[in-house]
């Protein structure tokens, strides 16, 4: 995957320079013809067993080149990843089911169809308990998703989305606080707005969506799958990696040729090593993902989440400060990568959340 991404970075960028504001679709079918996005997916499934970490590389690679695209790239490479885990379902029919719904996830990825995440909503802060989006049996044993989300990357060029929604667990035995539903974007009852107009990430297409009665064309895993599983922390490895990439795309367009002030090239000398270390720690962190990691793990997850976010985010903003009067302009990429960096991935999900529940679980045990 890294070695095949590597070649293609170069277009990626040039595209994202030449037009920064629309739908990077040329770029979201290179990604998977060369099958970037389910490379986590083992290999009876059309992937190549891809790590976590391997994944957190890729998307920073990304991010360094093209940071909406990044973000785009960030949703169905972290469900790849979400797939490709080995988790023991409630019985053999939940597991039954969910083999077949691997393989059809995994079937879709190889024709190019976009898997998008579309979770978000106003007033939740990013809390998996305030989801106000519900799913509901009908007759026919298909459940039917209500409710409206917010930043649903991709909008209408995406073929599915996983959204939370919860659940009443007479319909659902053993239902989670949400669980994740998969739903055709052209399916009845879903409604793409076009309201985005992002500072930042302007090219995602991060479009409101209403669902009234949508029809689920799917459930990710099986009841509780969240909690079982674990999964979110791959997420938050993936989105931790797009600041940092963006932080090592202005210290590479600052920093070459190097200043000829040696008071510059300390400030820069001291920002590579911030970023080295920012990415040893999240790299680190990626590299001991594992299924049902336990909540310490969990822990270590959002404070590198939070922390990276943060002092990615921040070094942008220093390293756009050193740029001068030449860079402030909506043509530059330095502009460009500060505001993408700024109103993307620390969002996502919120820093004050982050920090709240840092606060609320601080343990040195």
């Amino acid at each position: 995957m890294l070695a095949d991404l590597q070649d293609l970075l170069p277009g990626f960028a040039a595209r994202e320079a030449g037009d920064p504001e629309s739908y990077p679709a040329a770029s979201v079918d290179d990604l998977y013809a060369a099958g970037i996005p389910q490379a986590p997916l083992p290999l009876a499934l059309g992937g190549e067993s891809a790590s976590c970490r391997q994944s957190a590389a890729a998307i920073e690679a990304l991010a360094a080149a093209s940071p909406s695209l990044a973000l785009l790239a960030s949703m169905p490479l972290g469900l790849a990843g979400v797939v490709a885990m080995e988790v023991e379902a409630p019985d053999g029919a939940w597991t039954a089911r969910w083999n077949a719904e691997r393989d059809r996830i995994a079937q879709d990825y190889r024709a190019g169809k976009v898997y998008a995440a579309c979770n978000s909503e106003k007033g939740a802060g990013g809390s998996l308990a305030a989801t106000k989006t519900s799913a509901a049996r009908d007759s026919d044993g298909t459940f039917r998703v209500s409710g409206e989300k917010i930043l649903a990357s991709s909008g209408s060029f995406a073929s599915f989305f996983f959204s939370t929604a919860k659940v009443d667990p007479e319909q659902l035995p053993g239902a989670g606080i949400v669980e994740f539903f998969l739903i055709d974007t052209k399916a009845p009852g879903v409604q793409i707005q076009d309201d985005w107009n992002g500072f930042g990430m302007r090219s995602t297409e991060s479009h409101t969506v209403r669902y009234e009665q949508a029809p689920a064309a799917g459930l990710v895993g099986f009841p509780d799958y969240l909690a079982r599983a674990q999964p979110l922390s791959y997420w938050f490895c993936l989105f931790a990696a797009i600041p940092l990439g963006c932080a090592r795309s202005i210290l590479e367009a600052l920093g070459r040729p190097a200043p000829q002030s040696p008071a510059l090239r300390l400030r820069f000398a001291e920002a590579q090593m911030r970023y080295e270390a920012m990415r040893a720690y999240l790299m680190e962190t990626a590299g001991d993902f594992r299924p049902a990691a336990g909540p310490a793990y969990a822990a270590r997850v959002l404070r590198t989440k939070t922390y990276v976010s943060q002092e990615a985010t921040k070094l942008c903003a220093e390293l756009f400060a050193l740029a001068g009067g030449r860079h402030y302009s909506r043509s530059s990429r330095v502009a460009r990568t500060f505001a993408d960096a700024f109103a993307g991935t620390a969002l996502r999900p919120p820093l004050a959340l982050g920090l709240d529940t840092l606060v609320e679980q601080f343990s040195l045990d």
